[in-house]
């Protein structure tokens, strides 16, 4: 199961990128493109699948499961906010299907092998391992889903406010207000931990340059409007302004 559980990474890695490229826009221009770090995380994760096959006490399991997801979480983020998220989800979810499904077919082949009177098998005994370390990692791969999913949501359907050009004309500035309002009572509350506004680079034929969508160390605000000084792209968070270096605005 641990084995189908790598398999099945890379099938879901190579149709998540192109999918979420196609919903919101290159990968590049949020901070993500990190090269051979994502194959470095690979390898960790095939490496901690095989260890866990030896492993017979579910405490121990899951307790592994639960460092890997902190450890990817402490290596990508804040730099790194969307696949910070979608690793430690994807993961976390894969590993602990295993585990819980590798459990599943060894206590349906020992029941088959009492029926069949058959000696069973020598097994550890399970039932005594605490269900809390479980219960934390599949309640940490859902906080990871759900979180990624809803800023996701709420990029996609995001509301333009403003738009700015720059003097060359060569690009513009869009001010967005994220849809999780959309999601009523639950969209209100996760935005009350979120920016109310953010920001995207576009060239004039439409292609994303830079967005402060996932920058999660800035809080953006509207109460100035942002500006553009030569190839510098300013705007306004709650510490004052951040900026952006676009060489192709210029």
């Amino acid at each position: 199961m641990h084995a189908l559980a790598c398999v099945v990474y890379i099938v879901m890695n190579g149709y998540a990128v192109p999918a979420y490229k196609q919903l919101v826009g290159g990968l590049t221009s949020r901070g993500v493109a990190i090269g051979m770090a994502m194959y470095l995380i690979f390898y960790f994760f095939v490496s901690l699948n095989l260890i866990l096959v030896f492993i017979q006490r579910q405490a121990i399991q899951f307790g592994l499961v639960i460092f890997m997801m902190l450890a990817i979480l402490f290596y990508l983020l804040p730099q790194y906010p969307i696949r910070g998220l979608a690793y430690c989800a994807l993961t976390g979810g894969l590993t602990v299907g295993a585990i819980l499904l590798s459990n599943a077919i060894d206590n349906a082949y020992s029941r088959w092998r009492r029926l069949a009177q058959v000696q069973p098998l020598a097994t550890h005994d399970r039932q005594a391992t605490p269900r809390l370390l479980q219960i934390t990692a599949l309640i940490g791969v859902c906080i990871c889903t759900v979180l990624l999913g809803m800023k996701i949501f709420g990029g996609v359907t995001a509301e333009a406010v403003t738009r700015h050009s720059n003097d060359s004309g060569k690009c513009y500035l869009v001010t967005y207000a994220p849809g999780y309002h959309k999601l009523e009572l639950i969209g209100q509350v996760f935005g009350l931990f979120s920016s109310e506004y953010f920001f995207r680079v576009y060239t004039t034929e439409g292609a994303l340059l830079e967005s402060s969508e996932w920058n999660f160390r800035v809080t953006e605000i509207f109460g100035v409007p942002p500006e553009f000084s030569g190839s510098t792209v300013l705007y306004p968070g709650t510490h004052g302004y951040e900026y952006w270096w676009v060489p192709e605005c210029a």
